[in-house]
């Protein structure tokens, strides 16, 4: 994969994963999702450091799955995007972007600050720096992430504003 990639797709696919990032983190303190979270229950600062706390306290089964493989999905794109030829750079950098959305959780009383999410986070993004290695397709790839990202973002926008 191409290490230098300042091309359109790659400034659409990091625009687009930082907002996607943002509004499913940060922004579920003020959008509803029915029947998957309300934004209430994510106005709190709370700081969760025992790893797998989600799975004890679950008030529905599938809820914890979710959150875990939803974490992992969401820094995928992250990355991808963020590779530059070095694996532990990009996981580096998903690591940081993690932990700062979780202190602004914390500080901003807008979430739920845990460890979960940042080793899901982390994992996340080193499954992403791994497929932008071994892909041959980059430039197509930064644009579907782009693509999937502004359908994800309509869905969320569309979801949340008729609840």
């Amino acid at each position: 994969m191409n290490t230098t990639r300042s091309t359109p797709a790659t400034v659409a696919a990091a625009v687009v994963t930082v907002v996607v990032v943002l509004a499913f983190t940060v922004g579920k303190a003020f959008v509803s999702i029915p029947g998957v979270w309300a934004a209430e229950s994510h106005q709190i600062s709370q700081i969760r450091l025992n790893p797998l706390q989600t799975f004890t306290y679950a008030r529905v089964w599938w809820g914890p799955w979710l959150n875990l493989f939803g974490n992992i999905a969401l820094f995928i794109p992250v990355g991808f995007v963020a590779y530059r030829g070095s694996i532990v750079r990009a996981l580096a950098a998903g690591t940081l972007f993690s932990l700062g959305i979780e202190t602004a959780q914390y500080l901003g009383g807008w979430g739920y600050s845990d460890t979960d999410d940042v080793i899901c986070n982390a994992a996340g993004a080193l499954l992403g720096a791994v497929w932008a290695r071994v892909s041959s397709q980059s430039n197509t790839a930064l644009w579907v992430i782009a693509a999937v990202g502004v359908v994800l973002l309509t869905v969320y926008a569309a979801l949340g504003l008729s609840a």
